[in-house]
């Protein structure tokens, strides 16, 4: 967490107390890794962090999900369990794991999640203000916990998405690996590539790649010739790679609890003119973003200056709705660069920037890269080639 932007934030929104309830959000607050919120999006965990002691936050869980805390410790003051669940105590020895378990479920809470949550609120001084992030609670729990504190209570997710948008350190370093381990997998798949390969075929070789560096895919768009055009295509079994096909890749994984989202393209064989005049261009517009990404300039700024350079480069009926996102513990974190946006560019800010090109009956060519905006500029996080990649 980045607990000085906290800290400005939520004094800034006169907040005292901010309420994660998001999987992403519980997990950027405490470190908690849930699992039943990941099955079930209705069940209820929530982080509970006061402004003057975010290292010292309260996570309220169901007792059936807390093996995952006796795993993987989260960082919390405070555990508050709710709920039912029943494992037997043996007597004999355990590793510090299950003796962690063990002491966590030694004793059934009971109750439910608004009881746990409403009378976690109702130990905080009168006067606190409590932002709750309202898109992981359920409407019953929401509408009890403003019923109880009225005004006291405000919306809290744009804050935490406030705060999200600048990262740390730690953060930058999870992205950049998250990066890689894609572009090594977009490596092994064009080692595969082949006259008569599948989509599909070609998707198992870039997911087990993916797997075997430790993240987990969440994404894998792979698509050869005219598909190319489909913007989230789903790999095909029957669709196979022909000579002069522009192969489009638009990936993502896990690493780490962090996300990664990035694209290349190539062709196998000769690209035709028109692949290469109009890849040419969209990488022209990307590197415009590279030349005109520094702290204080607008997104909208960013937006306008890719979509021209796009143009101008050989592509004049070039249009688009964002050429980039932020990237973190979600794939789209803010800001968006599009146009209208009036979000300055910050250091510490990380960002996919793409300028994808979709055409019916032609295809797609696409480049997306991971940059970090720096105290002068931005700096590239991915690695690997940004030209058209030719497949011999």
């Amino acid at each position: 967490m980045n607990t000085t932007r906290a800290q400005a934030v939520l004094a800034d929104a006169r907040v005292d107390v901010v309420v994660g309830t998001t999987y992403a959000n519980v997990f950027y607050l405490t470190g908690y890794v849930g699992f039943s919120q990941r099955l079930m999006p209705t069940t209820q965990v929530y982080a509970i962090a006061r402004a003057d002691r975010l290292d010292e936050p309260v996570l309220v869980a169901p007792i059936g999900d807390l093996d995952m805390h006796a795993q993987l410790p989260a960082r919390i003051g405070r555990l508050r369990s709710y709920g039912h669940f029943y494992v037997q105590l043996a007597s004999e020895e355990r590793d510090p794991e299950q003796r962690r378990y063990q002491e966590i479920v030694s004793a059934d809470p009971g109750g439910s999640a608004a009881e746990a949550l409403l009378e976690e609120l109702g130990a905080l001084p009168s006067s606190a203000r409590v932002a709750l992030d309202e898109r992981g609670v359920t409407a019953a729990v929401r509408d009890a916990v403003r019923a109880r504190f009225g005004e006291r209570v405000v919306d809290g997710a744009a804050l935490l998405d406030r705060v999200r948008m600048v990262k740390t350190p730690e953060e930058i370093r999870r992205l950049e690996a998250a990066a890689l381990v894609m572009e090594g997998s977009i490596a092994r798949a064009l080692e595969a590539a082949r006259e008569g390969i599948s989509e599909a075929e070609m998707a198992r070789v870039f997911d087990t790649s993916t797997i075997a560096a430790g993240s987990a895919p969440y994404f894998t768009v792979i698509a050869f010739g005219e598909r190319g055009a489909l913007p989230n295509t789903v790999p095909s079994a029957a669709r196979r790679l022909r000579r002069g096909d522009q192969i489009r890749f638009d990936v993502g994984c896990y690493t780490e609890m962090y996300a990664s989202d990035i694209s290349r393209t190539a062709v196998l064989g000769a690209p035709a003119p028109k692949v290469r005049g109009y890849y040419e261009a969209i990488l022209a517009g990307e590197q415009r973003m590279l030349e005109v990404m520094k702290p204080g300039v607008r997104a909208r700024e960013v937006f306008d200056a890719a979509v021209r350079a796009t143009q101008e480069a050989g592509i004049p009926h070039y249009r688009r709705h964002h050429v980039g996102h932020g990237v973190g513990l979600d794939v789209y974190d803010l800001p968006i660069i599009a146009p209208g946006s009036e979000t300055p560019l910050e250091p510490g800010m990380v960002f996919e920037i793409e300028t994808p090109y979709y055409e019916i009956g032609f295809g797609g060519v696409q480049v997306e890269d991971t940059v970090v905006i720096t105290e002068s500029g931005c700096r590239l996080l991915t690695r690997s080639s940004r030209e058209l990649a030719v497949i011999a």
